[in-house]
C-alpha cells in the first residue's frame, strides 16, 4: 500500500519561513483577496482560506526590485 500524503495542517511549519505574520488588513490587496475567499469558502476562518488569501495577495502585489 502507498503511504497517504499528509495534509497541510498535519505538517510542521518549516523553520525557514520564520515566525507567523498577520495580514495587513488595511491594504487593497487584502480586502479584495478576502472578499474572494469569503465567496469561495464562506465566512468562517480556515487554513485553506488563509492560504488562498496569501497566494492572492502575492499575485496582486508587484514584487520589489
Amino acid at each position: 500500500m502507498a503511504k497517504k500524503k499528509k495534509e497541510i495542517f498535519e505538517k510542521k511549519r518549516p523553520k525557514s519561513l520564520g515566525k507567523v505574520k498577520s495580514f495587513n488588513k488595511k491594504t487593497k490587496a487584502y480586502k479584495s483577496a478576502k472578499s474572494q475567499a469569503d465567496k469561495k469558502f464562506g465566512k468562517g476562518v480556515s487554513l485553506y482560506k488563509n492560504i488562498f488569501i496569501s497566494k492572492a495577495i502575492k499575485k496582486y502585489k508587484p514584487r520589489k526590485k
